[in-house]
């Protein structure tokens, strides 16, 4: 039964988002959009996708980095299949939630225990959260100061978007970090699997303090993934021809465009992953820099694809866990 609303409602969310995105794209000329996807240049297209291949290896290689210190050994290889699964699944889940399916992929497919796979994903989550909300927030106030009006609902979305982003950021580091808080939580043990979950983040909380010895080793890790993302999109930019009218050197600016457009992501709209608030989100902002709406329109949704592609790897774990089920 469960099952059966689960496909049900899923099926409801693609509806909504096929339906975002087509709304999206009559706005922005469908015939250009096509035009702009098909004179892709292939280099550019395949050097990006190789620069978003190599970042999620350094986030598999952060989960290994915490799980080690909390005395449990996974391999790089078990690591990056199951963060590919994990990016899969956030593919097909408002507010990109299903990247926290990671956590479930390790504990059955490599048997570690899931207060441990939990806290290797929700600790670098947390600090790489922190830092898109205060990039994205930092090209919100520069985008507040040379417009407003052009802006609009945009703007109110973004800023919506990164007020749940900071709630989101509150609530793991309360998970993490405070005891307090995980203990007030008993009350979930009324609940189906509440008693399992509670455990869960009780175990998870009590072994925390591990995060600390390696956190210069994560703070690394994620700024050198920002640097990436931003060559990433410098990239995708480029295999489609685009210009930017700004003062701003382009690798930089687009270092700042990714965390702020990639809020609207994480709104928990009725849609997959933010599906036509990010290229709708996307197209408004890169208008502001003489980008016309068709190509900000065709980046997005190139970008969106190549993640799709890369994260399809992911997709034979995934499956094997399936099958335990």
């Amino acid at each position: 039964m469960q099952g059966a609303q689960m496909r049900k409602s899923l099926l409801v969310q693609l509806l909504i988002s096929i339906a975002a995105v087509a709304l999206v794209l009559y706005f922005s000329n469908f015939q250009k959009v096509i035009e702009v996807m098909r004179g892709v240049d292939i280099t550019y297209f395949l050097a990006a996708t190789l620069l978003y291949l190599a970042m999620n290896a350094f986030m598999a290689y952060r989960i290994t980095l915490i799980l080690k210190e909390v005395k449990e050994k996974l391999s790089f290889f078990e690591a990056l299949e199951a963060s590919l699964s994990g990016m899969l699944a956030s593919d097909f889940t408002p507010a990109r939630t299903g990247y926290f399916a990671t956590a479930f992929l390790i504990n059955k497919n490599s048997k570690i225990p899931i207060d441990k796979a939990m806290l290797s994903i929700l600790a670098p989550q947390l600090f790489e959260f922190s830092f898109k909300f205060l990039a994205g927030s930092a090209a919100l106030w520069y985008l507040l100061t040379i417009v407003t009006a052009q802006i609009g609902e945009s703007i109110i979305g973004m800023v919506v978007g990164a007020s749940l982003f900071f709630l989101m950021i509150l609530i793991m580091a309360l998970l993490l970090f405070s005891k307090t808080f995980v203990d007030k939580l008993a009350f979930l043990s009324i609940l189906p699997y509440g008693r399992q979950t509670h455990s869960m983040l009780s175990n998870m909380q009590r072994n925390s303090k591990s995060v600390r010895k390696v956190l210069p080793k994560i703070l690394a890790i994620l700024f050198i993934t920002w640097f990436i993302k931003s060559c990433e999109w410098f990239l995708l930019s480029k295999s489609i021809g685009m210009s930017l009218k700004t003062s701003i050197p382009e690798l930089v600016f687009f270092a700042f465009l990714q965390p702020l457009v990639t809020i609207l992501q994480f709104i928990p709209a009725p849609t997959l992953a933010g599906m036509g608030l990010y290229e709708g989100g996307t197209a408004v902002v890169l208008s502001l820099f003489g980008v016309p709406p068709y190509q900000s329109v065709s980046f997005a949704l190139l970008a969106r694809f190549m993640n799709l592609m890369v994260d399809l790897l992911g997709v034979k774990g995934a499956l094997r866990v399936a099958n335990k089920l």
